[in-house]
């Protein structure tokens, strides 16, 4: 139930800075490396997973994993930017929906590593 708990608050979090708390500023920008945009949303990715895993570990280590989560988040972010200029797709084209498709699995197997490290390495 520990690790369910966490996945569940994770997810509520990634949709919440994801899809109610990214803005125009963040998300056009995410194809230029080191924009700022780009970058404050990852880390207010991270900033959220922080607070999340605060009621499930030490401050310490939910800052590390908080950090973790905003390096990988970025990235996955700025490949998904690049795929779009690669192949320049609309909502309407199926390699949009294949594209962003990934990007979200990435982001959801990046809590899945979160917790399995929590729960099995003892971070």
């Amino acid at each position: 139930m520990f690790e369910f708990n966490m996945l569940f608050w994770l997810m509520n979090k990634h949709f919440i800075a994801d899809y109610f708390t990214q803005y125009p500023w963040m998300f056009k920008y995410k194809g230029i490396y080191g924009h700022p945009g780009g970058l404050a949303h990852a880390g207010w990715h991270g900033i959220l997973t922080f607070i999340v895993l605060l009621y499930f570990v030490d401050p310490f280590t939910a800052a590390m994993l908080g950090l973790l989560d905003a390096v990988i988040h970025y990235h996955v972010d700025y490949l998904k930017s690049l795929s779009w200029k690669r192949w320049p797709v609309t909502p309407q084209d199926q390699l949009f929906w294949i594209i962003h498709g990934i990007d979200q699995m990435a982001h959801g197997l990046t809590y899945f590593l979160i917790v399995h490290l929590i729960t099995h390495i003892h971070v």
